[in-house]
């Protein structure tokens, strides 16, 4: 697939900035539009996090670490996350046009969405580090393996996006399923509360067959490593013991890889449809 996707590299470039051209048109605002969501979301459950449902086991571990950036941070991986699922689910489907009338590969249109939806989020990083700036969190050396982490997290919702467009094309339902299914994962993911949090209350409250189901969970390791690598002097004792993560890490990339083999089979297979279902 890299390889055509690289033969169609203009397609998917000039995808990429009609996605961007289209959804900030019209808006005085802008790229801060598409930050201004997740800082609103942060904003609301850090006050219920801090206020009504206070996390004193937080504080008393990383007492250096500011709260505000690890909520962010969470919610800012989620945001690409989801946000590039949603838009790459309905890519071929908004581009029906093209489908029936020209003949290319389909999936440049879902991976066209995670890319411009990877803009956005190279773009919020930027505001993030300004929220470091701001708290005083020194910048390590370990924030250069960050492109590692981001590509490694991209890979993941290509992968899914090749399933879930072409799933959507036969199934509008899919589309409220997933909505469903994401509102569940955001809660078995460790973007409000720490790894370390789950790690010690789902054993003990839902036994540990509950607990491994937690750990397949592959965009656990990627959040946890964005703010490993972004905040490693603030995080002391670490959120996960470092060679646990990168087993952790190892495992989501070997599980993308296995994924995309199978859902690029089945998005081939069922491309020849694409016009007719259209």
């Amino acid at each position: 697939m890299f390889r055509e996707m690289w033969k169609s590299r203009e397609l998917v470039w000039n995808l990429v900035k009609r996605d961007l051209k289209t959804r900030y048109k019209s808006s005085a605002l802008g790229f801060f539009w598409s930050f201004g969501k997740p800082l609103f979301l942060m904003l609301i459950l850090w006050f219920v996090f801090t206020t009504v449902l206070r996390l004193p086991q937080f504080n008393e571990r990383n007492p250096k670490m500011p709260f505000t950036l690890h909520l962010l941070t969470g919610i800012l991986v989620w945001s690409f996350f989801t946000g590039g699922l949603m838009d790459a689910m309905h890519s071929i489907y908004a581009n029906s046009n093209l489908v029936k009338k020209v003949k290319l590969d389909a999936a440049v249109f879902p991976i066209s969405s995670v890319l411009a939806n990877l803009v956005n989020h190279l773009l919020a990083l930027l505001v993030l580090f300004c929220f470091m700036i701001g708290f005083k969190a020194p910048f390590g050396g370990y924030i250069f393996l960050l492109p590692v982490v981001i590509l490694l997290q991209t890979f993941f919702m290509i992968t899914l996006s090749l399933f879930l467009s072409s799933l959507y094309i036969f199934y509008r339902d899919v589309g409220s399923i997933v909505e469903i299914l994401l509102t569940g994962w955001f809660y078995a993911t460790p973007i409000i509360y720490p790894f370390w949090l789950a790690e010690e209350a789902i054993p003990e409250k839902l036994g540990q067959t509950v607990y491994y189901l937690y750990l397949l969970n592959p965009i656990t390791p990627i959040v946890v490593a964005y703010r490993r690598l972004l905040f490693h002097s603030l995080l002391n004792p670490p959120e996960m013991p470092d060679a646990r993560l990168l087993y952790y890490l190892l495992y989501a990339f070997l599980l993308s890889g296995f994924f995309y083999i199978l859902f690029r089979r089945l998005f081939r297979h069922y491309a020849l449809r694409f016009a007719d279902e259209l």
